[in-house]
């Protein structure tokens, strides 16, 4: 009986030594946490997911206003990529991005928006799920 109980007594220290170990601040970035996009710039990739989530916009923005038939019209009243000024992402169920992406709008000024999307390869699955103006950009 005390050999089970020591026995016990040993796997479930080794057990909360393995969560401390994997839910350490320095594993957050593997595990869920975000990390910084190196050289963003230069990334295509990431240059195409901010195109994609502009282009998403876009098309919701035009849905929501009726003008379906404007889609395959050239549209003067959209939002035009410039490019993604900087970029985070997370480990989830998938790949999940948040972008900083610098717009062009109608009237020619340009604008900072934030974006997150979530990207699941292995069901060909992209899906937007924020794109919000920023308050005050900081570049």
């Amino acid at each position: 009986m005390a050999a089970m109980l020591k026995v016990s007594l040993g796997l479930s220290l080794l057990g909360f030594l393995v969560i401390a170990v994997v839910t350490s601040p320095a594993n957050a970035s593997r595990l869920g946490g975000k990390s910084d996009v190196a050289n963003v710039q230069a990334n295509r990739e990431i240059q195409e997911l901010g195109r994609y989530c502009v282009e998403q916009f876009n098309l919701r923005e035009q849905r929501e206003q009726g003008n379906i038939e404007s889609i395959s019209k050239t549209v003067t009243n959209t939002l035009k990529f410039s490019r993604v000024v900087s970029a985070q992402k997370q480990v989830v169920a998938g790949m999940k991005y948040f972008l900083r992406i610098e717009v062009t709008q109608p009237d020619g000024s340009r604008r900072m928006f934030d974006s997150v999307v979530v990207i699941q390869p292995w069901l060909h699955y992209k899906r937007v799920i924020g794109f919000t103006p920023v308050a005050s950009p900081i570049y």
